[in-house]
């Protein structure tokens, strides 16, 4: 059974750490809440794979969960047996975490268990909000329509997520194309230059000492220097998957000038998109709130959406508990009070999502512009500082041999 890691906030307000075994995250949600808890954050602890000797995750791709759901509406709807249909999904399926999963619900469900508790028992295939929703279906026997709005909503979800890789792609090939640059210049050019301003009898500029000094690094540990950016870049991949440097980290990119705006833009839509997915299939508001700030990915958004949950227990209105936290806009609290006020919630979060989504592929259009001229001044001023670097003393010399 998985153990999670849970951030949380007790009635005093005091916040706490704690470790749960759980079959899933939400189970361990729910403990927590009966405990009188407020949860922030759940993580499920790194375990070690079966079948590698490496620490991993095993999680099904997004993408196959939402042909997945697809495929499995469509067969639902056409009045297909639920065992029948699984067992063709399965049939059809390559092999892969996720057909592992559903091989399992499988005989779960052939057991008599109901299909949404056998996929909450595969937490690594079956996030949350979708077991959620099929157990929202199951309840008023539309399977087919709930599966379908699942797959719009994760396939929104990647489709959010590509634009954003895709953004960010062309600044992390320049930044990693720089590291190997720099280090082979580091092994292979510097060493030379660092022999030759040895022989100079002039004063090197402090730039210049920095080249000689890594001249004589990359000439005495070839192999280390050359491995240095995978290290670089491991040290760096591993440090983000900390909780305790990704949530400093997140707090300031979301206050850089050019990504700031942006980064609090791409969670606002994928919160509210989590949000009016759920509250449309008929998840209960509270446990709605708890689901999206699991999808969130953002400290801030889980604390104020663990408020808001509260507030709305303690009978205050969502657009109120909303406008309390400061964090959402005005645009989103005006229609969500008129949503609340028409009984049409889930259509006028749809419009935000919608609009905030349009912004979203916005800004990344106007990032990805801005982006590249920054990165040529970049690479020019490193080549610039180089080319002085290097020139400079030959300038000196030759002014003393006059």
């Amino acid at each position: 059974m998985p153990i999670y890691e849970c951030r949380v906030r007790s009635k005093s307000g005091e916040m706490r750490q704690l470790s749960l075994e759980a079959p899933s995250a939400q189970v361990a949600v729910e403990r927590l809440h009966r405990e009188g808890h407020f949860v922030l954050q759940v993580h499920e602890q790194r375990v070690r794979s079966e079948r590698r000797g490496f620490i991993l995750f095993k999680r099904a791709r997004l993408d196959e969960l939402v042909a997945f759901s697809r495929e499995f509406a469509v067969m639902i709807r056409a009045g297909i047996p639920l065992m029948e249909a699984l067992q063709t999904m399965i049939e059809h399926m390559r092999p892969g975490v996720l057909r592992e999963a559903l091989e399992k619900v499988r005989n779960e469900v052939e057991g008599g268990i109901p299909l949404s508790e056998a996929m909450r028992r595969q937490p690594h295939a079956f996030p949350d909000l979708y077991v959620n929703l099929v157990q929202s279906a199951e309840a008023s026997g539309s399977l087919d329509e709930v599966l379908k709005r699942a797959a719009d909503y994760l396939s929104d979800a990647l489709a959010l997520q590509r634009r954003v890789k895709s953004a960010m792609m062309y600044p992390a090939v320049v930044f990693i194309a720089t590291l190997f640059v720099m280090a082979y210049m580091v092994v292979f050019i510097m060493p030379k230059f660092s022999e030759m301003f040895r022989q100079m009898n002039v004063n090197l500029p402090i730039t210049t000492k920095a080249l000689v000094w890594l001249g004589d690094l990359g000439g005495r540990h070839k192999l280390p220097v050359l491995l240095s950016p995978l290290w670089v870049l491991g040290g760096l991949w591993g440090a983000w998957q900390s909780p305790r440097v990704r949530e400093p980290l997140r707090y300031w990119i979301a206050r850089l000038p050019l990504v700031g705006d942006l980064t609090r833009k791409v969670v606002l839509t994928r919160t509210l998109s989590a949000l009016q997915t759920l509250i449309a299939t008929g998840v209960a508001l509270p446990r709605a709130l708890d689901l999206a700030a699991a999808t969130s990915g953002d400290h801030r958004m889980r604390h104020a959406l663990a408020t808001i949950r509260a507030e709305v227990e303690a009978g205050i209105p969502l657009a109120t508990a909303m406008r309390e936290t400061g964090i959402f806009p005005s645009l989103v609290v005006q229609l969500v009070a008129a949503g609340e006020k028409t009984g049409a919630l889930p259509e006028m979060l749809g419009e935000v999502v919608t609009f905030y989504d349009d912004e979203v592929q916005q800004k990344l259009k106007g990032l990805t512009s801005t982006l590249e001229p920054i990165l040529m001044l970049f690479l020019g001023l490193v080549i610039g500082i180089f080319a002085f670097s290097v020139i400079s003393p030959i300038y000196d010399l030759m002014g003393t041999i006059k």
